[in-house]
Protein backbone atom coordinates (compact mmCIF):
# COMPACT_ATOMS: atom_id res chain seq x y z
CA UNK A 1 0.00 0.00 0.00
CA UNK A 2 1.48 3.56 -1.05
CA UNK A 3 0.69 6.25 2.10
CA UNK A 4 0.60 9.52 1.57
CA UNK A 5 4.31 11.47 2.68
CA UNK A 6 4.23 11.25 6.47
CA UNK A 7 1.39 9.09 6.77
CA UNK A 8 2.81 5.38 6.55
CA UNK A 9 2.31 4.42 10.69
CA UNK A 10 -1.15 5.62 10.11
CA UNK A 11 -2.14 3.24 7.07
CA UNK A 12 0.24 0.38 8.38
CA UNK A 13 -1.91 0.59 11.76
CA UNK A 14 -5.37 0.28 9.77
CA UNK A 15 -3.76 -2.75 7.91
CA UNK A 16 -2.85 -4.45 10.67
CA UNK A 17 -5.88 -3.77 12.65
CA UNK A 18 -7.85 -4.70 9.60
CA UNK A 19 -5.69 -8.02 8.72
CA UNK A 20 -3.89 -8.78 12.64
CA UNK A 21 -2.24 -12.14 10.53
CA UNK A 22 -0.54 -10.45 8.13
CA UNK A 23 2.92 -9.28 8.43
CA UNK A 24 2.51 -5.67 8.34
CA UNK A 25 5.36 -3.00 8.02
CA UNK A 26 6.68 0.43 6.99
CA UNK A 27 9.53 1.33 4.93
CA UNK A 28 10.05 5.71 5.30
CA UNK A 29 13.30 7.94 4.89
CA UNK A 30 14.61 10.45 7.32
CA UNK A 31 12.37 13.18 6.00
CA UNK A 32 9.43 10.84 6.04
CA UNK A 33 9.14 9.26 9.22
CA UNK A 34 11.46 12.42 11.41
CA UNK A 35 9.77 15.49 9.47
CA UNK A 36 6.47 15.45 8.15
CA UNK A 37 5.67 12.21 9.80
CA UNK A 38 6.88 12.59 13.37
CA UNK A 39 3.04 12.71 14.66
CA UNK A 40 2.12 9.61 13.33
CA UNK A 41 5.24 7.68 14.12
CA UNK A 42 5.15 8.85 17.38
CA UNK A 43 1.39 8.19 18.33
CA UNK A 44 1.39 4.75 16.02
CA UNK A 45 4.74 3.53 18.85
CA UNK A 46 3.29 5.20 21.72
CA UNK A 47 0.23 3.09 21.30
CA UNK A 48 2.36 -0.48 20.83
CA UNK A 49 0.71 -0.90 17.42
CA UNK A 50 1.85 -4.45 16.08
CA UNK A 51 3.73 -2.67 12.69
CA UNK A 52 7.65 -3.12 11.95
CA UNK A 53 9.14 0.59 10.94
CA UNK A 54 12.32 0.59 8.87
CA UNK A 55 13.66 3.88 9.13
CA UNK A 56 16.60 4.84 6.75
CA UNK A 57 18.53 7.59 7.95
CA UNK A 58 21.39 9.09 5.44
CA UNK A 59 21.05 12.66 7.49
CA UNK A 60 19.86 14.53 4.07
CA UNK A 61 16.68 14.71 1.98
CA UNK A 62 17.98 12.40 -0.68
CA UNK A 63 15.34 12.15 -3.25
CA UNK A 64 14.12 15.77 -4.06
CA UNK A 65 17.89 17.56 -4.26
CA UNK A 66 19.49 16.72 -1.12
CA UNK A 67 18.32 19.46 1.30
CA UNK A 68 19.09 19.56 5.11
CA UNK A 69 16.79 16.59 7.19
CA UNK A 70 15.74 16.80 10.66
CA UNK A 71 18.93 14.25 11.21
CA UNK A 72 21.61 16.33 8.87
CA UNK A 73 23.83 16.83 11.55
CA UNK A 74 25.55 19.93 12.87
CA UNK A 75 27.99 21.41 10.36
CA UNK A 76 26.78 19.16 7.73
CA UNK A 77 26.52 20.52 4.00
CA UNK A 78 23.50 20.31 2.06
CA UNK A 79 22.07 22.09 -0.17
CA UNK A 80 19.62 23.91 1.63
CA UNK A 81 22.53 24.48 4.09
CA UNK A 82 25.83 25.55 2.02
CA UNK A 83 27.71 26.74 5.12
CA UNK A 84 26.85 23.48 7.14
CA UNK A 85 23.85 22.97 9.60
CA UNK A 86 24.30 25.48 11.97
CA UNK A 87 22.55 24.83 15.71
CA UNK A 88 21.78 28.69 16.50
CA UNK A 89 19.71 28.71 13.09
CA UNK A 90 18.71 25.36 12.39
CA UNK A 91 18.47 23.98 15.77
CA UNK A 92 20.08 19.91 16.80
CA UNK A 93 20.09 16.68 14.38
CA UNK A 94 16.41 14.77 15.96
CA UNK A 95 17.53 11.99 17.18
CA UNK A 96 13.80 9.79 16.55
CA UNK A 97 14.98 6.42 17.48
CA UNK A 98 16.34 7.26 20.78
CA UNK A 99 12.54 9.45 21.00
CA UNK A 100 10.86 6.16 20.32
CA UNK A 101 12.95 3.44 22.70
CA UNK A 102 11.09 5.68 25.47
CA UNK A 103 7.81 4.88 24.58
CA UNK A 104 6.16 2.03 26.44
CA UNK A 105 4.73 0.84 23.18
CA UNK A 106 7.87 0.12 21.67
CA UNK A 107 9.47 -3.17 22.16
CA UNK A 108 12.26 -3.44 20.00
CA UNK A 109 14.31 -0.47 19.12
CA UNK A 110 17.71 -0.86 17.08
CA UNK A 111 19.96 0.93 15.31
CA UNK A 112 21.93 -0.70 12.66
CA UNK A 113 24.14 0.01 8.99
CA UNK A 114 25.36 -1.86 5.93
CA UNK A 115 28.13 -0.60 5.33
CA UNK A 116 30.37 -3.76 5.64
CA UNK A 117 29.17 -7.28 4.99
CA UNK A 118 28.71 -8.07 8.86
CA UNK A 119 26.31 -5.01 9.40
CA UNK A 120 24.61 -6.40 6.94
CA UNK A 121 23.90 -9.34 8.72
CA UNK A 122 23.31 -7.83 11.77
CA UNK A 123 20.52 -5.62 9.88
CA UNK A 124 19.00 -8.65 8.09
CA UNK A 125 18.90 -9.84 11.40
CA UNK A 126 17.56 -6.95 13.37
CA UNK A 127 14.78 -6.55 10.46
CA UNK A 128 13.86 -10.09 10.83
CA UNK A 129 13.12 -10.05 14.62
CA UNK A 130 10.90 -6.93 13.95
CA UNK A 131 9.12 -8.97 11.62
CA UNK A 132 8.25 -11.56 14.01
CA UNK A 133 7.84 -9.22 16.96
CA UNK A 134 4.95 -7.79 14.90
CA UNK A 135 3.50 -10.96 14.17
CA UNK A 136 3.51 -12.48 18.01
CA UNK A 137 1.99 -8.91 18.98
CA UNK A 138 4.23 -7.93 20.92
CA UNK A 139 4.09 -3.61 20.06
CA UNK A 140 6.01 -2.00 17.62
CA UNK A 141 9.38 -2.37 16.50
CA UNK A 142 11.51 -0.02 14.86
CA UNK A 143 14.75 -1.16 12.93
CA UNK A 144 16.98 2.64 12.08
CA UNK A 145 19.91 1.95 9.03
CA UNK A 146 21.99 4.54 9.02
CA UNK A 147 22.78 4.85 5.63
CA UNK A 148 24.71 7.06 2.70
CA UNK A 149 23.88 8.93 0.31
CA UNK A 150 26.36 9.19 -2.15
CA UNK A 151 24.70 11.17 -4.56
CA UNK A 152 23.55 13.68 -1.94
CA UNK A 153 26.66 13.81 0.03
CA UNK A 154 28.60 14.27 -3.56
CA UNK A 155 31.08 11.58 -2.56
CA UNK A 156 31.80 8.15 -4.25
CA UNK A 157 30.38 5.06 -2.72
CA UNK A 158 33.70 3.96 -0.46
CA UNK A 159 34.38 7.63 0.38
CA UNK A 160 30.45 8.09 1.52
CA UNK A 161 30.88 4.92 3.45
CA UNK A 162 34.18 6.58 5.70
CA UNK A 163 32.49 9.84 5.83
CA UNK A 164 29.42 7.94 7.50
CA UNK A 165 31.26 5.58 9.99
CA UNK A 166 33.59 9.05 11.01
CA UNK A 167 30.31 11.04 11.14
CA UNK A 168 27.49 9.53 11.25
CA UNK A 169 28.29 6.76 14.10
CA UNK A 170 29.23 9.35 16.79
CA UNK A 171 25.58 10.83 16.62
CA UNK A 172 23.69 7.82 15.56
CA UNK A 173 25.39 4.78 17.17
CA UNK A 174 24.81 1.37 16.19
CA UNK A 175 23.01 -0.90 18.36
CA UNK A 176 20.06 -1.88 20.33
CA UNK A 177 18.60 0.75 21.91
CA UNK A 178 15.61 -1.16 23.76
CA UNK A 179 14.68 -4.77 23.48
CA UNK A 180 11.81 -6.35 26.00
CA UNK A 181 10.67 -8.96 23.99
CA UNK A 182 12.48 -11.52 26.09
CA UNK A 183 10.50 -11.21 28.57
CA UNK A 184 7.44 -11.11 26.75
CA UNK A 185 8.25 -13.86 24.20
Amino acid sequence: IEAAHGRAPAIATAAKRLNPSRLVFTYQGDGDLAAIGTAETIHAANRGENIAIIFINNGIYGMTGGQMAPTTLEGQVTSTTPYGRRVELNGYPLRITDILAGLDGTCYVTRQSVHTAPAVRKAKKAIRKAFENSMAGLGTSIVEIVSTCSSGWKLSPAKANDWMVEHMFEKYPIGDLKDTTASKA
